[in-house]
């Protein structure tokens, strides 16, 4: 919602990564996409995924 990356956007992160385990298909949220795609790809969101194999 800001500058800073908060515990807000850590959860708004994992809430919507169940959507795909759910069933419920995201594309018709076009920011919330792309808003997935850039902390998807923060290098700490990588490594806690990957540690908790959920990523390889």
């Amino acid at each position: 919602m800001g500058d800073q990356f908060t515990v807000a956007d850590a959860y708004l992160f994992t809430v919507t990564n169940w959507a795909a385990h759910t069933g419920v298909d995201l594309s018709g949220f076009p920011n919330l996409v792309k808003y997935r795609e850039r902390v998807g790809a923060r290098p700490a969101v990588v490594a806690a995924m990957t540690a908790e194999g959920l990523i390889k």
